[in-house]
């Protein structure tokens, strides 16, 4: 599923994702860096006729402080030594509405162990989490979010560029768009340069491997992980374990799709390499196309060279 990009009551992708939220009662979306979460979050939480409570969790440092990090996005304070779960599980228990919890990945089991509780005991509400990777909590229903296809890239591009007072020529679009890899935050980001360059030295720093990291910086102030695409991408290396960014640096060395039986015979430790799928690393390729395949986002994959340089492998 691609991050949805145009009007919520016209997108027949929220249309879906809000019968799953219907029926199931807890959907998380995953998926890489900058792929669009929170903004398909935030379509859904405008397109529900519900009463809607939010918390982003970014500034969160400790799992721990989860429920005290939500009881304060509802404005409800609990009693000194009371449970703030507790807290929590009273003030929704009888409400019907939709629970949006933002940035669950640094923070996952404080995360789960809420939503656990929340979703078997306020039986008319309604949970919405994002995350690089699912919570793994009874009932949850997982929605891989994937980056967009190039037309919708060029699109995007050309849509965000306009927003910008810069009218982008098809033909440059079409060209951005593949070193762009579908992902909404650097297309973003891209539009934004494009104030400041013209397409064609876009186009030439995006081609040097790397390039990408020194352009793409214009971002909005808020999330501070999305102000540039090195610091979204660091945020996913930061919460992998030292085995997984070796690997993840090792798997750089690829050019395109790989198999999972292809790392595993090529390098040790190939025992991580679930890990890096279910944290949105690695992407699944098409599976019409080549089924079993999978790839490094361009980023990810620009990312690792770097480290992998900086390892001497």
């Amino acid at each position: 599923m691609c991050a949805a990009q145009s009007s919520p009551r016209q997108n027949p992708q929220l249309s879906t994702l809000l019968d799953r939220l219907a029926s199931t009662r807890l959907v998380t979306l995953t998926g890489p860096a900058g792929v669009g979460k929170s903004h398909l979050a935030a379509r859904i939480a405008e397109s529900i006729e519900l009463p809607v409570f939010r918390a982003d969790l970014s500034a969160c440092q400790d799992a721990a402080l989860v429920p005290h990090a939500v009881a304060a996005a509802l404005h409800t304070s609990p009693e000194q030594g009371a449970d703030p779960v507790h807290a929590v599980l009273q003030l929704l228990s009888r409400r019907r509405g939709l629970l949006v919890l933002e940035t669950c990945e640094h923070v996952l089991t404080g995360c789960a162990y809420l939503v656990g509780r929340l979703h078997d005991h306020c039986p008319q509400l309604q949970i919405l989490t994002t995350s690089r990777k699912a919570l793994g909590v009874p009932g949850e229903q997982p929605v891989a979010l994937r980056p967009l296809p190039p037309e919708a890239t060029v699109g995007m591009l050309t849509e965000k560029a306009a927003t910008q007072g810069v009218d982008l020529p098809r033909y440059w679009g079409r060209l951005l768009a593949q070193r762009l890899d579908g992902d909404p935050l650097s297309i973003l980001l891209a539009a934004r340069s494009l104030r400041l360059m013209p397409a064609q030295r876009l186009y030439a720093s995006l081609a040097v491997p790397g390039g990408r990291f020194t352009v793409l910086t214009d971002g909005p102030k808020d999330p501070p992980r999305h102000r540039s695409l090195l610091r979204a991408i660091e945020w996913s290396h930061e919460l992998c374990t030292r085995a997984e960014r070796l690997l993840w640096a090792r798997i750089s060395a690829f050019d395109g799709t790989f198999t999972e039986e292809q790392v595993r015979t090529v390098f040790a430790g190939g025992s991580e390499f679930a890990s890096l799928v279910r944290s949105s690393v690695v992407i699944p390729q098409d599976a019409a196309a080549v089924p079993g395949s999978y790839r490094l986002p361009l980023a990810h994959r620009e990312y690792g060279q770097l480290r992998l340089a900086g390892l001497g492998d």
